[in-house]
């Protein structure tokens, strides 16, 4: 059940992404449909402003409800007892994300309106264009949104998995079924921002109702702020750690677009977003089976069961990878030819900044697999390396670009080397190191 729920999460993800983007592709005017893209990469902030947190909540929350007694910093705890379960330790896990989420929120109020006022404001006023109660509805999505993480660890914690698709299918839809009809109606940018609020408040309202009904509060209690203090402090140094390769991540993808919108045409941008919003879907699906596997994983090393951990990280793999493969493959022969179709506006860049696309992400999953797994042990090892070569690759492509290499492939060519150079291998090799290590 979990996993239909959570294709057909994804799936209404990407219908909604995909079924609007035609109606905003023949509505949006190219400056209009380059925003909504830059809008798209803000709201891809919610994985960074999380910083790690939900997906260390919900694993520690998995722990206990194992049976832990205690938490570690690094590794898994050797006590547990699967017939008590330690209630005041889950409730010290829950009031510390809702403090953290709380502050996160305060803080996300300042960047949203920084950004506002020094970054998106002048690129809309060069399109004559005011976007100030459209980013107001927005920056409430997101705010709404980031209040959510909370949720997102408490369902992933106690295993219930299908709710949280189930909830996140209801917000999809909801996005999808307003984005279309006020774009149809003529909002353009405006009823991205109106769908995206209701879709929040959603997602809000759906999630509450799930998590009273499955009682998966039970059990908890308030504790002390000294309690959730102490338990701050075991578990902010992984969270964090997790929480710089988020930024890593999102320093390699999303803050491109908004390089690509400083150096390039309004027509240029709007078709590197359109290619990297694609790929970046993709990449989404293909990774979907191992979020949806994770949570077994974590409790399958929790238990030591070594053995289901080698059968779920190779079957893991192949759907992946598999998944990813296809994906390309459509967006290199089919979605040329949809575009087509419509009439659209805005078109795909070059086919050869498509397959270095395609190359990339297909590195960027298998990577992703060998780090989940690599994460579950309760270690992150990587955080450093993914957030340096997130820096680099944004001074590397600014400098190229600067020295007259205005090319879509610039921003592609330079993250897929740098990745190469060392993430795209050495956290494969470290996976199956620790295979061999644990005997699995």
């Amino acid at each position: 059940m979990a996993l239909f729920w959570g294709y057909f999460s994804r799936f209404s993800s990407i219908a909604s992404s995909l079924i609007i983007m035609p109606f905003a592709l023949v509505a949006f005017t190219e400056a209009e449909f380059s925003l909504w893209m830059v809008f798209v990469a803000f709201y891809a902030l919610i994985v960074v402003f999380d910083f790690g947190l939900s997906t260390t909540f919900s694993r520690q929350i998995n722990y206990v409800l194992c049976g832990a007694q205690s938490l570690n910093k690094v590794g898994v705890c050797e006590h547990t007892d699967k017939n008590s379960i330690n209630y005041l330790l889950f409730s010290k896990i829950i009031n510390s994300a809702k403090f953290v989420f709380f502050f996160i929120a305060i803080i996300t109020v300042v960047i949203l309106v920084a950004a506002y006022f020094f970054f998106l404001n002048p690129i809309a006023a060069k399109s004559d264009l005011d976007i100030s109660l459209v980013w107001l509805l927005y920056s409430l999505a997101i705010i709404i949104n980031i209040f959510c993480l909370l949720y997102n660890a408490l369902f992933f914690g106690t295993n219930n998995v299908a709710s949280i698709y189930k909830v996140t299918s209801f917000s999809n839809l909801t996005f999808f079924a307003f984005a279309i009809t006020l774009i149809i109606y003529d909002y353009t940018l405006m009823a991205i921002a109106i769908a995206r609020l209701l879709s929040a408040i959603i997602y809000y309202v759906s999630a509450n109702y799930e998590i009273n009904k499955l009682k998966m509060l039970h059990g908890y209690v308030k504790t002390r702020w000294q309690d959730t203090k102490s338990t701050l402090i075991l578990l902010l140094p992984n969270a964090g750690r997790i929480g710089v390769v988020s930024l890593g991540n999102f320093m390699l993808t999303k803050l491109s677009i908004l390089i690509v919108a400083y150096y390039f045409t309004a027509s240029e941008s709007a078709s590197y977003s359109l290619a990297l919003n694609l790929f970046t879907i993709l990449s989404s699906v293909s990774l979907l089976y191992m979020t949806v596997v994770t949570p077994i994983l974590n409790r399958a090393i929790q238990d030591a069961d070594f053995s289901l951990v080698k059968k779920l990280q190779f079957k893991v793999r192949l759907v992946c990878l598999i998944t990813c493969l296809l994906g390309s493959v459509s967006v290199l022969v089919i979605v040329p030819e949809l575009l087509k179709l419509i009439d659209s506006k805005t078109s795909l860049p070059s086919i050869y900044v498509l397959v270095f696309f395609s190359l990339m992400i297909f590195l960027d999953v298998n990577r992703q697999l060998s780090m989940n797994l690599i994460a579950a042990t309760n270690h992150i090892p990587f955080y450093k390396a993914i957030v340096f070569s997130g820096c680099v690759s944004l001074l590397l492509i600014i400098i190229v670009l600067e020295l007259g290499y205005l090319s879509l492939l610039t921003p592609v060519i330079v993250a897929l080397c740098v990745q190469t150079l060392f993430n795209n291998w050495y956290w494969t090799l470290m996976e199956r190191n620790i295979l061999v290590k644990r005997g699995m």
